[in-house]
């Protein structure tokens, strides 16, 4: 059994590969032998979507968007998704997408990096495999983008730097508002009317604005709105172009003239305006939807809105032959889709992925693991097949409305999970139905007799001789409970009169290593004695332990400078570098059943060790396009199986086959 309390907060991975056993070793485990490997997404599926697009001429066809400049497509409505080979940026955000109508493997992506270079717009014309950034607006955050209808090569842009206009699909660029001109320096929103390429509408912090010349000049169009309104989203209906609708910070608008006088929409409550999407159905002219951060809302009379849902809308994008049936993107509950126009809602999430994993613990044969920054649609999700697919199991509700990072499972009953974040635990006893707080390890002594409350840093479990121990490390010591929550001893590290501040603990079997601000500690029976490790680096420079529940084999770090190893009893801390690189070691993990196997990651790439941990071997094709694996986790369950974490990614699956 192998627990690690201490992730570094990520996602997990798994590869399927091919591996043949090496000729020649006789009594003595198979070993796998290196060769291209293939990566495979496992979710948790789900997570926060910034954007959505649907194609014009190909209903079938979408993409999607989320934060850390990620993208994915749909060739099946929604059914399933696939992430393209977007450059990452973890800054990035994608703000707008576009398929064009008359070029299906031709898409551009809007990107807001906060300032950085990244920020601008992307064009791929190969289905998603190369895209390049288009230099006309290299640095300038795109918020929003619009085709003509008349002609899919006409784009406009609203940017951080105005509106631009491409007449090639978005290989070049022209500013078409005036740098001068300060209120339209940043354009949120950017709309065509249907009969005009030069007829375009552009929302700002301040107000809407309107060109009738193709940018030549630019009116103030804000006539019966009120004053300093943002603007969100703009849509021009293609049956009666001079009909506009505008969704802005003080409400939703429209007009019949195409632009001033507008009439604000009465009766949405305050908390209900911020409007990202406005859209008329196809089909029915007095029917509107309003996407909103705080749910969708519908009108049936072109007058009065109800509220059909409370998913924080960013996006939204509507089939173009089923009036009816439109798409969602939803900021931590991801992606929707509907086909009796928003009544009833799906989730469309396979192989769409933008989760944080905290934590994966073991608890009998079942895997869990908690999400992280992922809205009330994350919390703890289990795999009972070994981490090949993932369901969720208690949502941010059912665990009390709040995300935890640390979890533990008992190791003698699989029913008892212990959940918890830096102020708060919480325990169940029917495999994570329902919770109940629990006591945390309390309050210390601090200076001139004042309580310092004790901050909760990781946790973890063991099997001991006498039944499963808790330990919870904290910025005040380590603590144990032998009833599994309900009351706390502190854990003496050493006989040295200090306060240890405890970072992270890793269990292997009956063995534990304590991770501190300024040391390390192994006890080698189940945390009854410890022994201090001496170590000459920093234990803030280490990112993963390989511990194994061997007690003769090698301890491992995973550290910025590298590899370090200590044989069995020795006090001597050894560099590797044979076989891997100079510079940071993200992960180290012994493979569990296999005598002799390790597994480490360096820039993204896997290495394999079978003496131990003395001389490394490159996984070829390891590394995953576009992403990094942050932490290993060999699933011991499964035979041969090794997961991974990513930062935000999710779970991906490797199967070592002899």
């Amino acid at each position: 059994m192998k627990i690690l309390c201490w992730l570094g907060g990520a996602l997990a991975l798994c590869l399927q590969a091919a591996l043949g056993a090496p000729a020649g070793v006789a009594d003595s485990p198979a070993r796998p032998e290196t060769s291209s490997q293939h990566w495979i997404p496992a979710g948790p599926w789900g997570g926060g979507a910034t954007a959505i697009a649907v194609s014009s001429s190909n209903p079938r066809l979408l993409l999607a968007g989320g934060r850390n400049s990620l993208v994915y497509r749909s060739t099946d409505g929604g059914g399933t998704w696939t992430r393209l080979a977007f450059p990452r940026h973890f800054l990035g955000a994608v703000t707008s997408l576009l398929i064009d109508a008359n070029d299906p493997q031709h898409y551009l992506a809007g990107i807001n990096a906060n300032g950085s270079p990244f920020s601008g717009l992307w064009v791929t014309r190969d289905e998603g495999r190369t895209w390049t950034e288009q230099t006309d607006l290299a640095g300038a955050p795109v918020l929003a983008l619009a085709a003509w209808p008349g002609d899919p090569r006409v784009v406009a842009a609203g940017t951080e730097q105005g509106v631009w206009l491409s007449d090639d699909g978005g290989a070049k660029w022209r500013r078409i508002s005036k740098p001068w001109l300060h209120e339209m320096r940043v354009v949120t929103a950017v709309a065509f009317a249907p009969h005009d390429r030069n007829v375009i509408y552009a929302g700002t912090p301040h107000l809407p604005w309107k060109t009738n010349d193709g940018g030549t000049s630019w009116q103030s169009i804000h006539e019966g709105m009120i004053d300093d309104s943002d603007v969100f989203s703009i849509y021009v209906d293609p049956r009666k172009p001079s009909r506009v609708l505008l969704s802005a910070c003080s409400g939703i608008y429209r007009t019949e003239t195409g632009g001033a006088p507008w009439t604000k929409f009465k009766g949405i409550p305050a908390n209900l305006r911020r409007t990202h999407a406005v859209h008329i159905d196809a089909a029915h002219p007095d029917v509107i939807y309003a996407g909103t951060t705080l749910g969708l809302l519908k009108s049936t009379d072109g007058v009065t809105f109800k509220r059909l849902n409370e998913l924080a809308i960013l996006g939204m994008a509507f089939d173009p032959q089923v009036a009816s049936r439109f798409y969602i993107a939803a900021e931590a509950s991801g992606l929707w889709k509907t086909e009796n126009g928003g009544h009833t809602l799906e989730r469309i999430e396979q192989g769409f992925t933008t989760r944080r994993v905290g934590q994966i613990v073991r608890a009998g044969a079942r895997l869990y693991l908690t999400t992280l920054q992922d809205g009330d649609a994350g919390g703890l999700f289990a795999s009972d097949d070994h981490g090949g697919t993932w369901r969720l199991v208690a949502d941010a509700d059912v665990l009390g409305g709040q995300h935890f990072q640390f979890l533990a499972a008992h190791p003698g009953n699989s029913r008892v999970l212990i959940v918890g974040n830096t102020d708060r635990l919480r325990r169940s006893t029917d495999s994570g139905h329902t919770w109940k707080d629990i006591a945390g390890p309390g309050a210390m002594s601090g200076r001139n007799g004042a309580k310092e409350f004790a901050r909760l840093q990781c946790l973890a479990a063991v099997e001991g001789p006498k039944g499963a121990v808790l330990f919870a490390g904290t910025s005040r010591g380590l603590f144990r409970s032998l009833d599994f929550g309900t009351t706390w001893t502190p854990a003496t590290l050493t006989s040295v009169r200090i306060v240890p501040n405890v970072l992270g603990i890793t269990v292997a079997g009956q063995r534990l290593l304590v991770r501190t601000a300024d040391s390390l500690y192994l006890s080698n029976d189940a945390g009854a004695t410890w022994k201090p490790q001496s170590l000459l680096l920093s234990t803030s420079t280490i990112y993963d332990i390989a511990l194994s529940p061997r007690a003769g084999d090698a301890l491992m770090l995973a550290t910025a400078q590298g590899l370090y190893r200590n044989e069995a009893g020795s006090s001597r801390w050894e560099r590797i570098t044979s076989g891997l690189q100079d510079g940071t070691v993200a992960s180290v993990a012994w493979a569990g059943a296999m005598p002799g196997l390790v597994w480490c990651v360096q820039f993204g790439e896997l290495y394999q060790s079978t003496d131990g941990g003395r001389i490394w071997k490159a996984v070829p094709g390891s590394a995953i396009q576009n992403a990094s694996i942050r932490k290993l986790w060999p699933e011991t369950g499964a035979g041969n199986r090794l997961l991974a974490i990513t930062p935000d990614l999710g779970i991906f699956c490797l199967e070592l086959t002899h």
